[in-house]
C-alpha cells in the first residue's frame, strides 16, 4: 500500500505523543523514585535516633540484655529486618562486643534471615523490604549474598561456616571473596581444610574467578596450630602448591613471632613431620621460590638440621634464595654464621650485599668488627659503598673513619680477636 503525503500529520503527531508519553512516564518514575528513597532515609533516621542508642547501650552491655532486646523488637514494618541490620551491624564492633553482638542477631532473627540469603533462598519478608528489588532481579542477587556472607563474617557466626564454604563455588566471584574472608574471621578449624582444597583448584585451574591472593589471605589468617593441614600440599607433586604452602607457614611463624620477643619452632608448636619436611626436602626444593620462603621458618626451628640447611641456601645459585637466607639470619643466635653472612658483602646482586650489611649489624660489635675488616681490606667498589651506607643510616661512619686513619688495616692476628685492635679507638704512639 502507497504511503500517501496526507498521513505525514499523522505519523508525526503519533510519534510526538509516544515521545512526550515516554518522557512523562520516565519523569515520573524518577520523581517516585525520589520519593521513596527520601521516606526510605527518613525512616533510617527515625529509627536510628529513637533505637540507636538501644542497641549501642545493649551491645556494650549498658543496659540489661533482655530489656534492650524487646525494645529492638519493638520495632514493625516491612523493613524491620532490614532496619535492626543497618543498627547493629552497619559498623564494625570492637572484638570485646562481638559475642553479645552474634547473641542479639540470633535472638532477632537476624542470622537465620542471613543464612537464607547466603544460600540463595528467597523469602516473601525479603522481597517487601527496601532491597528487594535485589532480590527479584536475579543479576542483582548477588549483592544479597555477598551481603549476608559479610554480616555472618563480621558477628563470628561460627555455625555458618558449612553455608559460606559453599559459597566459594558461587556463581558469581564476588560472593565467593566475601565468603573466603568471612571464614577467616570466623576462623572455625573444620573449614581450614576446606580452604586449601579451595585454594588447590585455584592454584590449578587458571581460568578460576577466585583470586589466589584472597584465598592466601584467608588460610593465612588461621593459627599455627592449623599447620598440620598444610602437610598435603607441601608434599604435592606440582611446585606452585608447594611454594604456596610453604608462604602461607612463614605468614603463620611470622605472626607468631611478632607475639613472642623469643619465639622458637619446637615439637609444642610445629609437628615433627613438618619439622622433618623443611629441614630435608624444602630447603632443597627444586622450585627456588620455594626454597626462598622455606629460610625464614628454618630460622625459627629448635633443630641442630636447620642452621646448615639455612647455610646451604646462602650458597644458592638463585639470587632471590640467597637473599632470604640472609635477612633470615639477623638473630643473634647465628653470631656464629657470621663468616657466611660475610661471604654476601661481595655478592652480584646489591639486594644481597645490603641485606648481608644490615644482618651483620644485627650481631653487634662483632658484626660491626667484621663489617670495618671487609671495608678496610676488600677491592671491591660496590661492596665497599654498600657497606658505607649501611653504616651511614646507623651513624657509624665517623667511628669508620676515625678507625681507618688512626689505626692499622686489620689482619687475621690483629684482627678483632687478637686484643689490639679497637675500632674508635686510636693505637698508641
Amino acid at each position: 500500500m502507497p504511503f500517501l503525503i496526507e498521513h505525514v500529520t499523522e505519523v508525526v503527531f503519533t510519534i510526538v505523543v509516544v515521545v512526550l508519553l515516554g518522557t512523562g512516564t520516565l519523569i515520573g518514575m524518577a520523581i517516585a523514585r525520589r520519593q521513596r528513597r527520601e521516606r526510605y532515609f527518613q525512616r533510617i533516621d527515625q529509627v536510628r535516633e529513637r533505637f540507636g542508642p538501644v542497641a549501642t547501650a545493649l551491645i556494650s552491655e549498658r543496659i540489661e540484655y533482655q530489656r534492650g532486646l524487646e525494645a529492638l523488637k519493638s520495632i514493625s514494618g516491612v523493613d524491620r529486618m532490614h532496619m535492626l541490620e543497618q543498627l547493629l551491624v552497619s559498623k564494625p564492633a570492637p572484638p570485646d562486643q562481638i559475642p553479645i553482638l552474634r547473641k542479639a542477631c540470633q535472638d532477632l532473627g537476624l542470622v537465620k534471615l542471613w543464612q537464607q540469603e547466603v544460600s540463595g533462598q528467597i523469602t516473601p519478608v525479603a522481597l517487601m523490604s527496601p532491597q528487594g528489588i535485589l532480590r527479584r532481579v536475579s543479576r542483582l542477587h548477588f549483592l544479597v549474598r555477598a551481603k549476608a556472607a559479610e554480616n555472618l563474617g563480621i558477628i563470628r557466626h561460627k555455625e555458618s561456616w558449612p553455608l559460606l564454604v559453599k559459597a566459594l563455588d558461587d556463581s558469581h566471584a564476588d560472593v565467593q571473596t566475601v565468603a573466603a574472608r568471612a571464614l577467616a574471621a570466623i576462623g572455625e578449624p573444620a573449614s581450614f581444610p576446606m580452604l586449601l582444597n579451595r585454594l588447590q583448584r585455584v592454584v590449578l585451574d587458571g581460568s578460576d574467578h577466585l583470586s589466589l591472593r584472597t584465598m592466601k589471605s584467608a588460610a593465612v589468617s588461621f593459627p599455627l596450630k592449623q599447620a598440620d593441614e598444610l602437610l598435603p600440599l607441601l608434599a604435592a607433586l606440582n611446585g606452585r602448591l608447594r611454594f604456596q604452602a610453604v608462604d602461607i607457614l612463614r605468614e603463620m611463624v611470622e605472626r607468631e613471632a611478632a607475639r613472642e620477643a623469643e619465639f622458637q619452632l619446637d615439637r609444642q608448636n610445629l609437628s615433627p613431620e613438618l619439622t622433618e619436611l623443611f629441614v630435608t626436602k624444602l630447603c632443597f626444593d627444586e622450585n627456588p621460590d620455594a626454597r626462598a620462603r622455606s629460610a625464614l621458618t628454618l630460622s625459627y626451628l629448635l633443630d641442630l638440621r636447620a642452621t646448615p640447611a639455612l647455610v646451604t641456601l646462602l650458597e644458592d645459585p638463585q639470587w632471590f634464595v640467597r637473599l632470604h637466607a640472609v635477612r633470615s639470619l639477623a638473630k643473634r643466635k647465628f653470631l656464629s654464621q657470621a663468616d657466611a653472612i660475610g661471604k654476601r658483602l661481595t655478592d652480584s646482586q646489591w639486594m644481597v650485599r645490603e641485606a648481608a650489611a644490615r644482618t651483620l649489624m644485627v650481631f653487634g660489635r662483632a658484626g660491626l668488627d667484621q663489617l670495618t675488616r671487609h671495608f678496610l681490606e676488600t677491592q671491591d667498589r660496590y661492596s665497599r659503598e654498600q657497606v658505607a651506607d649501611e653504616m651511614q643510616r646507623a651513624g657509624l661512619l665517623p667511628t669508620l673513619l676515625f678507625c681507618s686513619i688512626w689505626e692499622p688495616i686489620p689482619t687475621p692476628r690483629s684482627g678483632p680477636g687478637s686484643g689490639n685492635w679497637q675500632p674508635g679507638k686510636p693505637t698508641s704512639s
